[in-house]
């Protein structure tokens, strides 16, 4: 028998109708029903005649192994009526989905949750509710923590939500948006959504007034609490996957480390070496990893995650209560429960221009810092857009101060998070500063991390002159430094369009309405460089 394929328009409690679609093996029987929700479907927006025939060749190998496939426009996208505001409808929306599906004559009792980025953010936002028809799950390259998503130690990721939400934001009913990415050095930033939509956006405001992850506005549905313990509160197995350089790489893994062992005992997470994408493209990454791609070593892991738990069907490749992550340069896969750092602690000293084992007399490196003339860098790493790229050369510029080590003696497996330590000064009552961390191979530098972070971030008061010390995270990962490769950090006060500008005056920064300028200080020998070898 033919596949069915059917349009219908979900009227919400609101009374907006929403456009879904559903394709069936055929009408001779009820099946376990895939859910997808999507706002990325301008292409669909108009009918075509062969519509439902495109749609049932991308689910072929799903209908071939007996589920009905449901997918839905979001609100305010595609054909679907409404405004588009991120995140705002989508947790009511999904439910109302999902109780609709469950009065449909094809519905056979089983539900299974699957999409990547965004898309895991529409079930995210639900599923909480740990429904007992919900039987699995695949939620890949998101977190599920808006905070993560918005921000990293106070500063708004400009190169990952914002720039993503201008796009979002009432895509359907406002067309001309008045927009460059320069339009995020508008100050004060809270002009912003005027400026750009010639309205205001709320929600997007509100967030400007809440950059302290401390602060109660994120546990607040506006902040995201529906979703930001969604895994704790399900019993159904989920595979979560990311990437090396996936924008939510370590929200990811702070995702699975949250949920307690029992709950980690039926789920799995996949992390390959590339970006948000998932796989090798040359112009967004610089390095083919062999046997990387989730394509080749896991073909088709979301049908076989949900065919193991309808059947008991082997696992191709993921393993349950396991990370499976690739070890970048070192071409392979190694399987975990946690990607926890390895068991040989090394400290290298940021001395003068110097990474080094023993820290040197202490000395002074000042620089200046401009928010008008911030400092740019390739590659958003595991924080933004852009994944991997290779690197300036050091000291690129007057505000760029970098630091190297002698090449290495022996090959390293660096595992786990990477730590900085920054003693610093500077002339004024707030600034920022920046580090990021690359792995130099070959005379060519490979982005691996970055952090920021502020003198105040926190509620923190700061004395001009004072000297104090920062700390820095770098999310998990997973690679060898060859032979011969060394290290090389450099430290910064900016990196836009990656992060918003900071301008070196204390308080809300996106309510400020001008920027000074900040001489910046490092004291080497007290600011280190920590990393854990396998």
């Amino acid at each position: 028998m033919e596949p069915i394929f059917k349009e219908y328009f979900v009227e919400t409690h609101d009374g907006t109708k929403i456009f879904t679609y559903v394709i069936l093996p055929d009408a001779s029987r009820t099946y376990p029903v895939v859910v997808q929700r999507s706002p990325y479907v301008d292409a669909e927006k108009q009918e075509t005649a062969d519509f439902g025939e495109q749609k049932t060749a991308t689910y072929a190998s799903w209908l071939e192994s007996g589920y009905a496939i449901v997918v839905q426009h979001c609100r305010g996208t595609g054909r679907s009526e409404g405004d588009c505001i991120p995140y705002h409808y989508e947790r009511n929306d999904g439910l109302e989905l999902l109780e609709w599906i469950r009065k449909q004559p094809f519905y056979g009792g089983e539900l299974y949750l699957l999409g990547g980025s965004y898309l895991a953010s529409v079930h995210f936002l639900h599923m909480d509710n740990n429904p007992s028809d919900v039987k699995g799950a695949v939620l890949t390259i998101q977190d599920c923590y808006l905070y993560n998503v918005m921000y990293r130690n106070g500063f708004l990721k400009v190169g990952l939500y914002a720039s993503w939400y201008i796009g979002m934001y009432k895509n359907n009913s406002i067309s001309n948006k008045s927009y460059t990415v320069d339009s995020f050095r508008t100050l004060p930033l809270v002009d912003f959504s005027r400026i750009v939509f010639g309205e205001q956006a709320y929600d997007f405001d509100e967030t400007l007034k809440h950059p302290d992850e401390k602060d109660p506005f994120w546990k607040t549905p506006l902040g995201g609490s529906d979703s930001y313990n969604s895994l704790n509160h399900t019993t159904f197995p989920v595979m979560l996957t990311t990437g090396l350089y996936d924008i939510y790489t370590q929200g990811v893994f702070e995702m699975w480390e949250r949920m307690p062992a029992a709950r980690r005992s039926n789920c799995a997470m996949l992390v390959h070496p590339y970006d948000h994408g998932e796989s090798f493209e040359e112009s967004r990454t610089p390095v083919y990893f062999e046997n990387g791609e989730l394509s080749k070593v896991a073909p088709q892991y979301a049908l076989n995650w949900f065919e193991h738990i309808r059947h008991g069907t082997p696992l191709q490749f993921a393993r349950e209560n396991t990370v499976s992550h690739y070890v970048m340069f070192g071409n392979r896969w190694d399987h975990c429960d946690l990607l926890e750092e390895g068991s040989i602690r090394h400290e290298l000293y940021l001395n003068n221009r110097e990474l080094s084992e023993m820290p040197c007399l202490y000395d002074e490196i000042t620089y200046i810092y401009n928010p008008y003339n911030p400092a740019q860098f390739s590659g958003g790493l595991c924080n933004n857009f852009g994944g991997m790229q290779i690197q300036d050369k050091p000291n690129s510029r007057y505000d760029i101060i970098s630091f190297e080590s002698n090449p290495a003696e022996n090959e390293i497996y660096v595992k786990g998070k990477m730590f900085a330590t920054l003693r610093v000064k500077s002339d004024c009552e707030d600034t920022c500063f920046y580090v990021r961390v690359s792995l130099v191979k070959d005379g060519i530098a490979y982005g691996l991390r970055d952090d920021i972070t502020s003198l105040c971030y926190g509620g923190k008061d700061y004395t001009p002159g004072q000297e104090v010390e920062l700390s820095f995270i770098f999310g998990h990962h997973s690679f060898i430094l060859e032979k011969g490769a060394h290290w090389r950090v450099d430290v910064s006060s900016s990196a836009f369009p990656l992060f918003s500008i900071h301008t070196n005056q204390k308080g809300l920064q996106s309510s400020i309405p001008n920027a000074i300028t900040a001489h910046n200080t490092i004291v080497c020998g007290k600011s280190s460089f920590t990393f854990f070898e396998e």
